[in-house]
């Protein structure tokens, strides 16, 4: 009787560990390679490299510091040291401040210092297909200058297995619709993301005008 009970415990392991983790990565020191293209004729768009840094451990989550930087194809930086931090709560539900998100970009792209505010945006790490997720609007601002994304219309749509350069990966997939408005900055666009347990977004899908617009896909994740 023990030596089933080890065994039906060693069978188990791997799905307990699963579960015990959130839709992000928490191993300090890993960085992300991600390559964007425009499929429609192949051109690259940049290489995203996402970096975990700093892991701060409290009774009620823990925060984690990113830093990532956008390239273009011959090396030289897009925009670089655009920080944000993730909660990752004692449930693994993964929060996301967007507002400090967009206020970062805005900063890393033309200098500017926002202030920001919104509803954090939530990854829960029990999603099921069918899920709807809770919509979400963030504000980037500094004097009469604001800019604003609402994220809507959240679900999950189905569990996939898909391969990448980096591996391949189980995931969770999520569609959104999304609207940014702001001083020479309006769009709208539908974005469907694949999601892995332990290393967060493995391919990131946008759509302008239900055409496929770019395609950003983990192409390596290295640890130190």
């Amino acid at each position: 009787m023990k030596n089933r009970f080890l065994l039906l415990f060693a069978l188990l392991l791997p799905c307990l560990a699963a579960n015990a983790q959130g839709y992000f990565c928490e191993k300090a020191g890993t960085k992300l390679e991600y390559v964007r293209n425009y499929p429609d004729n192949g051109k690259f768009r940049w290489r995203h490299i996402l970096e975990i840094g700093e892991i701060e451990i409290t009774p009620d989550y823990r925060k984690v510091t990113t830093t990532s930087a956008f390239l273009k194809q011959n090396g030289k930086n897009l925009y670089d040291d655009v920080r944000e931090h993730v909660l990752i709560d004692r449930n693994n539900d993964v929060w996301t401040d967007m507002g400090e998100a967009v206020a970062s970009y805005i900063k890393s792209r033309i200098g500017l210092n926002m202030s920001w505010d919104g509803i954090l945006t939530s990854l829960p790490s029990d999603a099921q297909p069918g899920d709807t997720l809770q919509p979400v609007v963030a504000h980037a601002t500094l004097g009469p200058i604001r800019y604003t994304v609402k994220s809507y219309d959240r679900r999950v749509l189905r569990e996939e297995t898909i391969s990448v350069p980096a591996g391949t990966f189980r995931c969770i997939v999520v569609r959104e619709e999304r609207t940014e408005s702001g001083p020479g900055h309006n769009r709208k666009v539908m974005t469907v993301t694949w999601y892995s347990k332990g290393v967060g977004y493995i391919r990131h899908d946008t759509y302008v005008k239900d055409k496929l617009e770019t395609s950003e896909i983990l192409h390596s994740m290295k640890s130190e």
